[in-house]
């Protein structure tokens, strides 16, 4: 085979592989597009059910309806688990590294995102305390999210395979390998454990523990959490004996900030909300959530009504859905933040309020201006923090 024969095959080759690689980054996005789609029509309903849920439960229930309910709010958590479960193996299959990096507070950034958690051990009647040593009160810089995401998944699996005694998160500051300041995350719980020849391998995808049929999910949680440990650079560990506990422990680099303002400075409410929701029982569901709350609530269908709303009231913030007809979410934020109508206050603080989960949909949300960005199906105390703390940015 002479030299021109070797060259051609070596193009051939070239493009072969140029024609997998096209193909499978069509295949991956096919792929996450449609995760994505069917992740946004399963928290529609679910936001409506969880949301009328808990309407329903302060309208004077009897003992019986008391208990049906909270079957159908058991029920509504499994299934919003396994939701997420699906959308943490996307992601986790995902090729993205990359992740914005910003100053947080653990008690304002990651403590809000444990409620659902912490209203979950409550219901099972286990007691739940979360510390936040000292030396790491103050402001830190990382990626919020992905600690959230890893903390969420770790007490999730704590209080799901604990049925007496209790649960507890602690942060504290400690020393790593070559003796650097760590932030240092433990869960510890006093469940069913998880026996010593499982403990690597509940960190592998799809892998579950001996009892893990009894409690459901698709163990995905701690697989998610562990890639994302390690793409911050960090360390998980398990220590457990099982029937006795377990504690997952977490250590991340601890960069610093300077402090930030405390919840203190914040407005304290109520607040002036336009609502901008095109599905009706969610629109209802959420108007009467928020107006329960004390808030003055104006809901329109779209984002060109949000327009028209805007340009003749004022409201202390808008929240936006972002599939809607007409005029979407973000396209009705950039006409906002444009400043192209002199009616229309540009510098309103604008919160995503959406059933699109995937890592590229916040990215759009914050690019086309908005100033924070909420999901489906909604935790009413978690919004109203957000809420809290986006006007508190955004007071002069």
């Amino acid at each position: 085979m002479n030299s021109e024969e070797i060259s051609a095959r070596l193009a051939k080759l070239e493009r072969m592989l140029e024609q997998a690689r096209r193909g499978a980054e069509e295949s991956s996005k096919v792929r996450d597009e449609f995760l994505g789609r069917i992740s946004h029509e399963l928290r529609t309903p679910l936001n409506a059910i969880m949301g009328m849920t808990e309407l329903l439960s302060g309208t004077g229930l009897d003992a019986t309806q008391a208990n049906y309910l909270s079957m159908i709010d058991q029920s509504t958590s499994q299934l919003l688990r396994l939701v997420n479960e699906i959308l943490d193996f996307s992601q986790l299959r995902s090729e993205t590294e990359d992740e914005d990096h910003v100053d947080f507070t653990i008690v304002q950034d990651i403590l809000p995102r444990l409620h659902a958690q912490k209203k979950k051990a409550l219901d099972k009647g286990l007691h739940f305390f979360m510390h936040v040593g000292q030396d790491v009160s103050g402001t830190l810089h990382g990626v919020p999210d992905w600690i959230a995401q890893v903390v969420s998944a770790l007490v999730d699996n704590a209080v799901k395979f604990t049925d007496y005694g209790e649960v507890l998160v602690h942060f504290d500051c400690g020393r790593g390998k070559i003796g650097k300041p760590v932030l240092c995350i433990n869960v510890t719980d006093t469940g069913i454990g998880v026996p010593r020849e499982s403990q690597e391998v509940i960190f592998n995808k799809l892998v579950t523990g001996p009892h893990s049929r009894r409690f459901g999910g698709l163990g995905m949680g701690l697989a998610v959490a562990r890639e994302l440990v390690e793409k911050m650079g960090g360390d998980i560990v398990v220590d457990s004996d099982l029937y006795l506990g377990s504690t997952f422990s977490v250590s991340l680099p601890l960069p610093r900030h300077a402090v930030r303002p405390t919840a203190s400075d914040t407005p304290g409410g109520p607040f002036s909300i336009l609502l901008v929701e095109d599905e009706p029982v969610n629109r209802f569901m959420t108007e009467q959530l928020l107006s329960k709350h004390g808030h003055r609530v104006v809901a329109v269908e779209d984002g060109e009504q949000a327009l028209e709303a805007l340009a003749g009231a004022t409201f202390d913030l808008v929240l936006m859905d972002i599939s809607m007809p007409v005029l979407d979410g973000l396209e009705a934020t950039k006409i906002i933040r444009s400043g192209e109508r002199p009616d229309i206050n540009k510098d309103i603080p604008i919160i995503a309020l959406t059933a699109m989960v995937m890592p590229d949909d916040r990215k759009r949300c914050l690019a086309a201006g908005m100033d924070a960005f909420v999901t489906k199906p909604v935790e009413t105390t978690k919004l109203g923090e957000v809420m809290h703390e986006v006007l508190a940015v955004r007071r002069p």
